[in-house]
């Protein structure tokens, strides 16, 4: 597998976004549909980079995105709500990967809140949705971060706190690994708190996933508070895909521990239990792939363009 080769695009609204290629190494591997792999809220690139590694190191080419604010790319206004990246980043992304891969379609592979943005943006632009060949969405809900008391209350600060400051302070979250560098995460407590998932325009996010047809593997922790199963399950229930997998990480299923939020993409457990899964998942939809065991996994580091 070839290093990782770092590309930042600036968006027309302004800002910027990064994306790192880890391709596997040209002579092993026939080119599959590329995958876009995106961090959530309060994290950068550095959060799905093991995931990355996995999954270049089984053939695919991968991309991970560092949206608007995070890691090395910069947030075009910091009063942008949720549906920000969803409108702007989303396309900018999704066009260069399809661009320099010469490809037509490509996966989304998401923690957290980078799962939000491709179905908001596919709420607004149905016609991108051939673009998309599949999505695998690692602990993203929208409706469910506060239906206790401690929740709400919890969920309130957050509103708070982010209006007051005009971002999201690291230490809010303990999984996080940057701040938010916006209001953006105003928007989501609101959304958790109303327990319902619309837009500033009154768009209902969650209604238009009954048109999205593409195949999806949604992945939750059983012990996520941030991301509590019920409200992932609300995902894959109201997507009408043919084609969708539930997957709930936690003993009763067979896996080792509960996973929490952060645990779902980060440490020996996810590298042992979840990642071979979405691997798996992918090569089914990619035949042309060789099987795992052919394959000789290496380190991608990233080098800036």
């Amino acid at each position: 597998m070839e290093k990782a080769k770092h590309h930042s695009v600036t968006m027309p609204q302004g800002g910027c976004i990064s994306l790192y290629q880890m391709s596997p190494a040209s002579d092993s591997h026939p080119r599959s549909k590329p995958l876009l792999v995106t961090h959530g809220t309060i994290s950068n690139g550095q959060s799905v980079w093991p995931l990355a590694e996995h999954l270049a190191a089984a053939g695919f080419d991968c991309w991970v995105l560092e949206w608007g604010g995070h890691g090395k790319s910069e947030v075009a206004h910091k009063h942008q709500t949720f549906e920000s990246p969803a409108l702007y980043d989303v396309p900018v992304a999704i066009d260069t990967v399809l661009r320099v891969s010469k490809q037509n379609q490509l996966y989304w592979v998401s923690h957290s809140g980078g799962g939000h943005l491709p179905l908001m943006h596919l709420a607004h632009f149905p016609e991108q949705e051939n673009k998309i060949a599949g999505l695998v969405s690692i602990g993203a809900q929208a409706t469910h971060g506060a239906l206790t008391l401690r929740h709400k209350a919890r969920a309130a600060a957050l509103w708070a706190i982010t209006h007051l400051c005009g971002v999201t302070p690291k230490a809010l979250a303990a999984v996080g690994t940057e701040g938010e560098p916006s209001k953006l995460l105003a928007q989501w407590a609101v959304w958790n708190l109303r327990q319902r998932w619309s837009g500033k325009s009154g768009i209902d996010y969650l209604k238009s996933l009954s048109s999205r047809t593409l195949p999806a593997f949604i992945i939750a922790g059983s012990k996520d508070e941030i991301a509590p199963a019920a409200g992932c399950r609300v995902f894959f229930d109201h997507l009408s895909s043919d084609d969708k997998q539930w997957l709930e990480c936690g003993r009763t299923a067979g896996f080792s521990k509960d996973y929490n939020h952060g645990q779902l993409v980060m440490g020996r457990a996810a590298k042992e239990e979840i990642f071979p899964k979405i691997e798996q998942w992918l090569m089914d939809r990619n035949p042309t792939l060789k099987s795992p065991e052919n394959v000789n996994s290496r380190t991608a580091n990233p080098v800036n363009s």
